[in-house]
């Protein structure tokens, strides 16, 4: 059951830096970023209906902090990718690279707020995508 939202994943973000990367550079990021949630809020709101859910009131009233922190988070995560695209970051490392990085934080996180073993082999493995970091930014 796991591989179907994995590849949903998968392919959506694989849309999603394409998208990123062909944002007008004329463009204001932030007016991309309407245009991108405005389109995301129909979408949703569609999937919504279409799906089943709870008077609408009861299933907004089960809303909490991290929703809006969601939120936050997507509109840094899509500046930050406009800007790197802008700033020249190719379309081959960039998402590799920064994905790497999540991971190695997300070791740190599961650790210190989830009581999540840092075991040797995911000391091991980060170590490994540190060199992968620094072989794939050296120039």
């Amino acid at each position: 059951m796991i591989f179907l939202p994995i590849m949903l994943a998968v392919v959506a973000n694989v849309f999603y830096h394409v998208a990123s990367k062909s944002i007008p550079v004329e463009q204001n990021a932030f007016m991309g970023l309407v245009v991108n949630y405005a389109t995301a809020l129909v979408a949703s709101a569609l999937m919504f209906w279409l799906t089943p859910h709870e008077k609408i009131l009861v299933e907004a009233a089960r809303t909490n902090w991290a929703c809006i922190l969601m939120g936050l988070s997507i509109t840094g995560v899509e500046v930050g990718f406009v800007m790197i695209y802008r700033a020249g970051g190719e379309l081959s490392t960039a998402s590799l690279i920064v994905n790497i990085l999540i991971a190695l934080a997300m070791i740190a996180v599961g650790g210190v707020f989830y009581g999540e073993q840092i075991t040797l082999r995911k000391i091991f493995g980060a170590i490994l995508c540190m060199t992968g970091v620094a072989l794939l930014t050296l120039k």
